[in-house]
């Protein structure tokens, strides 16, 4: 007899999960401890979960408690709907066809699937994990994040200034499961503008192009060089203008859309009424 699995039940746990680790990141510490048992070189054997060869084995769990040492709380996240219904597609999409990667086969791009539930503001991330089922184990995955220097799955995890979130798990042709997780700085029902554009780009361009722990000064990529709202791993950059009518009102939208060196996309956007000087 084949069980059932509740996927959306495994979406739920992994957002609990993810707002424990966000508001206590000390509390995982004693999980990667104990996960160091279960490494065979650099093959990982979680209990009831299928063996996964890593590149860097225990080491980057090592540097993971590290750096959980160091983390500081940040803001539990809200959940939305929407942004759960943007997950389960690019699940739908790759998941039959055993594809490991953010940019699906059907709609593309993150900001178009989003686009289809819901209008955002700032900043949106996308997170992926094929392989473990178990909700602890996919969040120890990501804080780990192993074989990206950068760590950029980690780094959208405790990004302190993403707000909501939406997550869905399904299964996948050649890994058995899919999580796919997704963040946004901010989120509004479509066709609805933010109440203070103004207010919103001045806040959002002082905690993000100038940074927390950043130095304005600090380049480590290129493409930071103009512009410190590419990520340390950004290998191409694209920007989109368009104008749209929002209630009787034109805006002017520009959205950047930094290509990663791990596949994904990190996308910044901006928006201000048109005609405005």
């Amino acid at each position: 007899m084949v069980l059932s699995i509740d996927y959306d039940e495994i979406a739920e746990e992994i957002f609990r999960a993810q707002n424990e680790v966000r508001k206590n990141p000390k509390s995982y510490i004693p999980k990667l401890q104990n996960s160091l048992k279960y490494y065979k070189d650099n093959i990982l054997y979680r209990e009831n979960e299928i063996p996964i060869q890593t590149s860097e084995g225990a080491s980057a769990v090592q540097e993971a408690i590290n750096f959980l040492e160091n983390q500081n709380p940040v803001q539990e996240l809200i959940y939305s709907k929407d942004i759960g219904l943007s997950c389960k597609d690019i699940i739908d999409d790759i998941g039959p066809k055993g594809l490991t990667t953010h940019e699906g086969t059907e709609i593309k791009n993150l900001y178009n699937r989003l686009e289809q539930y819901c209008e955002w503001d700032g900043a949106i991330a996308e997170n992926m994990d094929f392989g473990f089922r178990l909700p602890e184990n996919i969040i120890m995955n990501m804080i780990i994040d192993d074989g990206d220097e950068n760590r950029y799955q980690r780094q959208n995890l405790f990004y302190p200034h993403f707000k909501y979130v939406g997550i869905a798990a399904g299964p996948h042709k050649d890994f058995g499961y899919c999580t796919v997780i997704e963040y946004a700085y901010n989120i509004r029902e479509i066709g609805t503008d933010y109440l203070n554009v103004d207010e919103f780009i001045n806040n959002f361009r002082k905690l993000y192009n100038k940074g927390e722990n950043k130095n304005k000064n600090e380049i480590n990529n290129p493409f930071q060089e103009g512009d410190l709202d590419a990520p340390d791993n950004t290998i191409s950059l694209k920007v989109e203008k368009e104008e749209k009518d929002i209630e009787g009102q034109t805006f002017k939208i520009t959205k950047k859309i930094f290509s990663l060196d791990d596949e994904s996309q990190h996308i910044v956007e901006f928006r201000e009424k048109a005609g405005k000087e």
